[in-house]
């Protein structure tokens, strides 16, 4: 993370002029090579392209285990985390964003994306025949663990909103073994999110980070 993160601050903004009348197409001193020596890698740099428009990927992290939690708090913007258990999710993300203070970071900067296979139906009792179904499917005799999100289109609203508004749901994972169940999440459930005001109904902006509202990073050759 260190050597990438240097290599995504090669060039500064505004570093590349392109000023085809005057033959000038950058600024050498807007250029850093990165020069970095660890234990493992020696990268001299720099790399070999201009900087992101929105001043470098965002990174995304799973796992739960403490040198994870570490790495995150220095590094990480989104944390795919398990999504079966509020409680447990709730002392994790306020450890993580503890944290990720310490690092000197906003813990507004780190956004929660648990991961759920919600089945949604009309009524409750048609998503609970779904969740038949994709059993039948499987090997005789075997029962799929009920997911923490089935019901009708308003409960699994209502549990979304529950978990954003605890903090620990910034931005939901959707998994789906049911053929029709992203359909069925998108016909059914965005439309209540959107009118709850959980869900946007337009794009903000033209990048990933801007859409998430994640700050943007600022060169540190320009800070």
């Amino acid at each position: 993370m260190e050597i990438v993160e240097g290599l995504w601050d090669s060039y500064e903004d505004d570093a590349f002029i392109r000023d085809k009348e005057r033959g000038v197409f950058y600024d050498p001193r807007k250029m850093h090579p990165l020069d970095y020596t660890g234990n493992y890698f020696s990268v001299e740099g720099p790399l070999n392209i201009s900087r992101s428009r929105q001043g470098r990927p965002v990174v995304f992290q799973a796992g739960t285990s403490p040198e994870f939690m570490d790495i995150a708090a220095q590094h990480a913007e989104v944390i795919m985390a398990p999504g079966h258990d509020l409680e447990y999710l709730k002392a994790f993300t306020n450890e993580l964003k503890r944290k990720v203070q310490n690092q000197g970071r906003s813990p507004y900067d780190l956004m929660m994306m648990p991961s759920h296979n919600p089945i949604v139906g009309r009524t409750e009792q048609e998503a609970l025949e779904k969740l038949r179904e994709i059993e039948s499917w499987m090997p005789k005799g075997y029962r799929m663990p009920k997911p923490g999100m089935i019901g009708s289109a308003e409960q699994v609203a209502e549990q979304i909103e529950h978990w954003y508004r605890e903090g620990i749901m910034d931005i939901l994972l959707i998994r789906q073994d049911q053929p029709a169940g992203f359909k069925d999440f998108i016909q059914l459930v965005v439309p209540i999110l959107q009118d709850r005001g959980i869900f946007r109904k337009e794009y903000e902006d033209d990048t990933l980070r801007g859409n998430l509202g994640l700050p943007y990073p600022e060169n540190k050759y320009t800070k």
